[in-house]
């Protein structure tokens, strides 16, 4: 089976966002099933690592609007294929600068790489059985291929990955003609948002299948109001709706090469951990607290109870950058008392994994509240090191986590309450884990095996749900 693959983000970045890093991962586990992935996406200078390794392979231009391309590729890479233009491509940032207005003409450039992606496969006779399509950037595939490029590519499915729907890219129905969509559906239950063209719209509008990075986030988008008020538009399209769980390479998260016992591995990263930096965590119970931009309300809900998880027999470490808002108020609150809590600098991308991967190798839980992570992958990293979440049951891939009882003890691998945002069941929920941890090790051993052992959710895992939905559909 061969599938073609369009990504605003992909390939090899120096600093992967986790776009980049989800997309390159699907393309790996693809290949490891015998699937040809075609992955595109745009030739950024600045982005790639080592640009002046790669070489045009092609020429040509695109149908929509005539506009020229080229084709990159590395000999070292096999799997990504980068399209390049001048004028859209040889920017300083993907979508605009960091926290301003977006680049004005994203719907040109996005449509553009939608439609030199195509021209290329047309070019040389890629004869895919599906079209995937990943965020808002790689949205106008699925329309580009029922209008401009039906002769190829009209009875080909399109599926759109939806990895967090609150990335969007609004435009004036005046640009409708331009970024190549049929003027038919720009209503309420097509791809119009107030007036404007929403190109998330767009991409749900012409696919086959709308893929979720897990089960969780799917439902909170039909269930809650995190949809960002598109609740009544994925309603009408609820049967197209499917969230797979995204998995994590367990090659790079399992720190325990050596396969020691997983109690007397976990006991040397504390120890590794603690003269790194400095700290003293004795016998306490070690709780990481991750504040990244997909934190949601965790450091809230962690502020309102951190008074009295430092009365106990605990040792807080919060993973943070200096740009949270929150930044100085735990550097206060670690200054203060020292033998309980300890801030470790993150950049504001968070893109040190070996650094988190030490973090929650030598953690005993991690306290994971609200969180916004669409696929809430930081859970799966937890577990991958031994490091049991203490969340909430509507989390993210918390559905398919087996909650820790007296009866469960045998199976379970969390603890897990009702609403992670509400500090009056966390705070429970960490003392139970706290007391398991002190007095009954024998249960707390079984339920770190559980998680480091018993729970693994390989990209592979993932893919082979993909081609299952595939297969329904006759590919």
């Amino acid at each position: 089976m061969d599938i073609l693959v369009i990504s605003p983000e992909a390939g090899n970045w120096t600093s992967p966002s986790s776009l980049t890093t989800a997309v390159n991962r699907m393309a790996d586990a693809f290949l490891r099933t015998g699937v040809r992935a075609l992955t595109i996406s745009p030739f950024y200078k600045t982005k790639i690592k080592d640009p002046e390794n790669y070489e045009c392979i092609f020429k040509g231009k695109e149908w929509l609007h005539g506009r020229s391309f080229e084709v990159y590729r590395s000999k070292n890479d096999a799997l990504h294929t980068y399209i390049y233009n001048e004028e859209f491509f040889n920017r300083p940032f993907v979508y605009g600068p960091p926290n301003d207005i977006p680049y004005g003409d994203n719907h040109l450039r996005f449509a553009f790489l939608a439609s030199a992606a195509l021209a290329y496969a047309s070019a040389i006779r890629f004869r895919c059985m599906a079209i995937i399509g990943h965020e808002w950037g790689g949205a106008l595939a699925g329309a580009l291929a029922t209008t401009v490029y039906q002769e190829d590519f009209e009875s080909v499915p399109f599926f759109f990955f939806v990895h967090n729907i609150t990335y969007d890219f609004h435009v004036s129905s005046s640009e409708i003609e331009n970024i190549g969509l049929p003027r038919k559906n720009y209503n309420m239950d097509g791809y119009e948002f107030w007036g404007k063209v929403s190109l998330l719209k767009a991409g749900i509008c012409y696919a086959h299948k709308v893929i979720f990075p897990s089960p969780g986030y799917r439902d909170a988008m039909l269930y809650t109001n995190l949809s960002g008020g598109l609740s009544g538009f994925l309603n009408h399209n609820a049967d197209k709706l499917i969230g797979i769980q995204f998995g994590v390479s367990y090659e790079f998260w399992n720190f325990n090469k050596e396969n020691r016992p997983i109690k007397d591995a976990k006991k040397n990263a504390r120890k590794e951990l603690a003269e790194k930096y400095g700290a003293d965590y004795s016998n306490k119970l070690l709780m990481y607290v991750h504040l990244d931009a997909e934190a949601g309300n965790t450091s809230e809900t962690l502020a309102t109870i951190l008074a009295d998880v430092t009365k106990e027999n605990v040792f807080v470490l919060v993973g943070c950058s200096q740009n949270h808002p929150d930044w100085n108020y735990y550097n206060e609150c670690a200054r203060q008392d020292p033998k309980s809590m300890q801030v470790i600098e993150f950049d504001e991308t968070f893109t040190d994994v070996e650094k988190l991967r030490s973090i929650l190798a030598a953690s005993d839980i991690m306290f994971a509240g609200n969180l916004r992570e669409p696929s809430t992958s930081i859970l799966l990293k937890s577990l991958a090191c031994g490091c049991i979440p203490v969340t909430g049951r509507n989390v993210g891939v918390a559905s398919m986590l087996t909650d820790y009882t007296f009866d469960t003890a045998a199976a379970a691998n969390a603890f897990l309450v009702d609403d992670a945002n509400a500090p009056h069941l966390m705070l429970p929920r960490i003392k139970d884990a706290l007391n398991v941890y002190q007095t009954d090790t024998a249960d707390w051993d079984k339920v770190v095996v559980n998680a480091y052992g018993g729970f693994h959710y390989e990209w592979d895992k993932t893919i082979s749900k993909y081609l299952l939905i595939f297969g329904e559909l006759g590919l």
